[in-house]
């Protein structure tokens, strides 16, 4: 075997115990790298924050130009939501900066929890 046989086998053996102890902490009980965003009281809800661009209480929708949703794997951009419930609309204004929860249940973007910031 020659020096740079060696030299390989060495970084590939060093290349995937790096990768399996990162693996490792993503699900490690207080190291969950999996999830950036902020969570709420409720265990498990990432909560993206943004800013409300337009409300249409009649239609139940809400425009928010928001950061990253990491739950949904979707990227910073502005666009409309339902809201799973009217009274969430309520106290809200254009402008407004807050936090958020949404999914996609069926197809359909939801914001299922909003709080001010």
């Amino acid at each position: 075997m020659n020096y740079k046989t060696i030299a390989i086998t060495l970084l590939l053996g060093l290349a995937t115990h790096t990768s399996l102890q990162a693996e490792e902490m993503m699900y490690h009980e207080g190291h969950d790298m999996g999830q950036t965003g902020e969570m709420s009281e409720q265990a498990g809800m990432v909560m993206t924050k943004g800013v409300i661009t337009r409300i249409d209480a009649s239609n139940g929708k809400l425009g928010i130009k928001h950061e990253a949703i990491d739950n949904l794997k979707m990227p910073a951009m502005t666009m409309v939501f339902r809201v799973a419930e009217p009274a969430l609309l309520k106290d809200l204004k254009v402008g407004d900066a807050v936090r958020f929860h949404a999914e996609n249940p069926g197809g359909k973007l939801t914001i299922t929890q909003i709080q001010p910031q």
